[in-house]
């Protein structure tokens, strides 16, 4: 099926059917007669004629939004704005009206067989500074609903007032920028010429480029054609039109995918009787565990007694058996669970209570076809039905009325329970992954990716040999401490076992596990259950290509069972895995922002003394699935681990397979032969541990910045490496040190994606510096670019940094209007309080233009406005008083504060060396300080 849509800024929608209402219409006529779907802008309706839209045409319908109500007030003059959506009738039963609560967009979802797209029709505001805030608005408003939305197809059409053609066009940046950071593809700009215009002038006689079509990344995909229809206007607005294949649109359908099983446990719903109930059936089942006495008394480390690790594995086995026997009776049935949509228990489980209780009693008194019985019957059964309907009319109201009254209860787990509950969304699966359809099959395609990434490196096994070493000794206090650090609410493994089936089962699990988990440390080996690992593929990005591999990350899910041991582990492992000072990646008091700072403080330092600094930021491919097993073991072997631990990672590793979850089929298993491990908590300190001796051989070389005494020539966050040197020789020495150690330990560079910055001093702006390589590939220079996901730019100037931020909270501000715009006042505070105010790295925010401050704080300030649903005349320092919120200006000195606590609080050396006077004078050089300070004693 091929359809075609026009969009028009029609200047004016005349609804009559006169000689001269239709003569004003003229241009709308025409386009009716040659398309399938209309879209509209500046109709100039008021929300009294809408319905009129309806009579248009005789073979169409259509919808729209108004910004006027005449029924509220006197318009003087015409009616501002408006879009409408117009469709063949034909169509009407694939079309489904949108309504987004605003006056600028209406929207459409157009189903035709498995293929379902969405249209949306946008009207925004004209190019000038006084409205750029609300330009802004609108496209945040854009990118918060495709990014919630179910479907991945989304057309994005209309009058956008943003002038691509023009590199001047304020609004025409902010387009660009709003495509860029949501991964949108403006489709009209791909399809059309450069000197396309879709505006004239009748003042000026000058043409402009203002309508546009803007997809997703499939949609566009899906496009046959997108036109510019010159010869049906002179002036003013020219149709803009574009032809959809639809049968080019990737199909999906709705998960379906159930609990392990088909069944789980909602521990949050099980009562203290129940839970009681659970404990005391643990600790029955668990006494019925047979103990292998020889096998757990063996203390020979090198024993190899078949019969002693099926004797562990049986009893490992059996403690599992009881845990999920002993929960049997609190399973749930996804198909059989109890309505919970807010206020069902309040005003809809009486009824049905009782509307059962007739029921039974009319069916025992023989289904009389009149009598009391019947007519009871049917009063309990209208009671129940009206109930119903009652719940489900107001479902948002409830909603918003029982998050309230959590709130005000102070039950703040009840509260973000019902916070999550607004935001989930149901699954959507694309029928097709690159080509390949059905569940089964596209399953067995993930088993082919992923068995392709984790075996693409050549390593020889490992063999530990004959150990010396004692047997390690897990504790029940140890046991049962580590389960009670587990994170609740998450997804069990093969196994079914989650952390709450340990953390409420009887106090002798742990006493079973630890004697369990010593025997098998004893013995080197693990039970099957626990080197199984299920992988979840997940969309990255909604707005790319659905049916692309590259478009997905894996969840894996691994047994609770694996992470109480590898969390043992990881403290006895913790004295042998330490890494340098340059390391800042899954640290106990670490973070991304104390990295960037120690980074933006060296190079501010060099370039106060005039030097130009080069800085290198290094992006490695698929690093932690890239570890080479051998090597990893060989460096922990050289650290002096314990050989009984090297040997059950050994084991672990070489024994561990994958299987790959798509809806509710699952693939064949297949053997890992790279990367450390799916989910795992040893996986990021073993990462750190592979790639600390990278980190040794930069720090031994003899370029960078000298802070002190001390060099820095690198930092590290996990994978994440940036380099820097005041010289070119030198920088390109740390990127021949990086090349070399990458073919040493299989670690894959992509040169397309790292960049070099090159922070200039005033005198040396015009030189031409040489061409830096990376593994032989020559390397990118830019002025800017995302670290640690904060912008830095060759100048450190912070404005871009700061923009990023002021588009977020836009995006967040209109995501929580939509969803919570019942909800009390009281509710939207503590919302905005928890998406809103906390701003990523902003006391780094240092070197920027006032102008910059101000905008943010006007989207600061219009955020709480939009959320409270005030116009935007309303006094924003008023409404941070009466909500206690923080203003911009102080909120922005409480995070500057907690950072310089948390600098001079840091063990790090780096950051010491920076900050303590006892280590060096920096401190009372530094841009940074010094702003802070300025900041803090201004309000003094």
């Amino acid at each position: 099926m091929v359809v075609r849509v026009v969009s028009y800024n029609s200047r004016g929608l005349r609804l009559g059917q006169t000689a001269g209402d239709r003569a004003h219409r003229v241009i709308v006529d025409q386009l009716l007669e040659t398309t399938d779907i209309l879209c509209l802008q500046e109709t100039f309706l008021a929300k009294q004629d809408l319905d009129k839209l309806n009579s248009v045409h005789i073979d169409f319908h259509g919808a729209g939004e108004s910004t006027t109500d005449l029924s509220t007030r006197m318009v003087r003059g015409r009616i501002p704005g408006g879009v409408a959506i117009l469709w063949r009738k034909k169509y009407d039963p694939m079309i489904s009206i949108i309504r987004l609560e605003v006056d600028w967009c209406i929207a459409i979802k157009v189903m035709h067989n498995m293929n379902v797209f969405i249209i949306l029709n946008v009207y925004t505001p004209y190019d000038c500074y006084k409205n750029e805030d609300e330009y802004m608005n609108r496209l945040a408003f854009l990118n918060s609903y495709i990014k919630e939305c179910t479907y991945a197809n989304i057309f994005v059409m209309g009058d956008l007032n943003a002038d691509i053609s023009d590199d001047k066009s304020l609004f025409g940046q902010h387009l660009m920028q709003f495509c860029h950071d949501s991964k949108l593809v403006l489709s009209s700009m791909k399809f059309l010429p450069v000197d396309s215009y879709t505006y004239i002038s009748e003042a000026w006689h000058t043409t402009s480029w203002l309508d546009h079509v803007i997809c997703t990344s499939d949609a566009h995909d899906s496009l046959e054609t997108v036109e510019i229809m010159y010869g049906l206007t002179t002036t003013d607005h020219v149709p803009v039109s574009m032809t959809i294949n639809v049968d080019n649109l990737p199909d999906c359908s709705r998960s379906t995918e159930d609990g392990a099983n088909g069944v789980k446990v909602n521990w949050a719903k099980q009562s203290k009787e129940d839970v009681m109930f659970y404990c005391a059936r643990t600790d029955v089942l668990l006494r019925e565990v047979q103990l292998p006495m020889d096998a757990i008394l063996c203390s020979n480390i090198n024993c190899d007694d078949d019969t002693h690790c099926n004797d562990l594995g049986e009893m490992y086995n059996s403690i599992v058996s009881a845990i999920y026997e002993a929960s049997r009776p609190l399973h749930t049935h996804p198909r059989k669970v109890k309505n919970t949509k807010p206020g069902w228990t309040k005003y809809v489980a009486a009824h049905q209570e009782a509307a059962k209780t007739a029921h039974r009693a009319w069916v025992i008194a023989g289904r009389p076809r009149q009598g009391p019985e019947l007519e009871h019957k049917k009063l309990t059964h209208a009671r129940y039905k009206y109930a119903v309907r009652f719940v489900g009319k107001h479902e948002q109201a409830l909603r918003a009325h029982s998050m309230a009254e959590n709130l005000l209860g102070n039950n703040v787990t009840e509260f973000w329970k019902e916070v999550k509950a607004t935001n989930r969304a149901k699954a959507v699966l694309p029928c097709h992954i690159e080509g390949v359809s059905g569940g089964d099959n596209i399953a067995e395609q993930w088993r082919l990716h992923y068995a392709a990434l984790f075996n693409c490196i050549k390593s020889e096994p490992y063999c530990v040999g004959k150990l010396k070493e004692e047997v390690i000794h897990f504790t029940p206090s140890e046991v049962y401490h580590v389960i009670e650090q587990l994170a609740d609410n998450k997804a069990s493994g093969k196994d079914n076992i989650t952390a709450e089936h340990l953390k409420l089962a009887s106090p002798r699990v742990a006493a079973l596990l630890s004697i369990c988990l010593t025997g098998l440390m004893t013995h080197g080996i693990l039970p099957d259950t626990m080197l199984t690992v299920t992988l979840v593929p997940v969309i990255k990005d909604k707005a790319g290509k659905i049916g692309s591999l590259d478009n997905y990350r894996p969840i894996a899910l691994a047994s609770i069972l694996s992470k109480v041991l590898e969390k043992m582990l990881l403290d006895r492992l913790s004295e042998f895995i330490y890494t340098t000072e340059n390391q800042f990646g899954f640290k106990a008091k670490h973070s991304t922002d104390l990295c960037i700072y120690a980074l933006k403080e060296a190079v501010e330092s060099y370039r106060r003394q005039g030097s130009t600094i080069f800085l290198g930021f290094i992006d490695a491919s698929k690093a932690f699935d890239r570890v080479n097993h051998h090597k990893l073991f060989t460096k922990l072997k050289l650290r002096g681990v314990p050989g009984c631990i090297i040997r059950i990672l050994v084991y672990w590793y070489a024994k561990q397979h994958m299987q790959v979850k798509w809806g509710n089929s699952l693939s064949s298993p297949f053997s890992v032969g790279n990367g450390v491990r799916q989910g795992g908590l040893l996986s990021p300190a073993l990462f750190n541990l592979y790639m600390d001796s990278l980190s040794k051989q930069l720090g031994k070389c003899k370029t960078g910045c000298l802070i002190g005494n001390t060099l820095l020539n690198h930092l590290m966050y996990a994978d994440d490496l940036a380099i820097m040197s005041p010289s070119t020789v030198g920088f390109q020495q740390l990127l021949d040190i990086c090349s070399e150690y990458g073919v040493e330990f299989d670690v894959k560079y992509n040169a397309k994606k790292s960049v070099v910055l090159i922070c200039r001093t005033k005198e040396d702006q015009k030189l031409h510096f040489p061409t830096f390589y990376l593994s032989g590939q020559s390397l990118c220079v830019s002025y800017c670019t995302k670290y640690l996901g904060h912008i830095i730019t060759d100048r450190l100037e912070d404005d871009a940094d700061m923009y990023r931020q002021r588009r977020m909270l836009y995006v967040q501000a209109n995501m929580l209007v939509r969803k919570f715009h019942h909800c009390s006042d009281d509710v939207k505070v503590r919302l905005f309080r928890a998406y809103c105010t906390p701003m990523y790295a902003a006391p780094l925010w240092v070197n920027y233009k006032k102008e910059t401050m101000r905008k943010l704080q006007v989207a600061y300030n219009d955020c709480l406005r939009i959320l409270l649903e005030k116009p935007r005349s309303s006094s924003a320092s008023k409404l941070f008083c009466d909500s206690g919120l923080s203003t911009l200006q102080a909120l922005l000195r409480n995070l500057m504060f907690k950072f310089m606590s948390r600098l001079d609080e840091s063990q790090n050396c780096i950051i010491m060396m920076l900050t303590s006077p006892r280590c060096s004078s920096a401190r009372y050089q530094s841009y940074l300080w010094k702003h802070w300070y300025g900041c803090l004693l201004r309000l003094s």
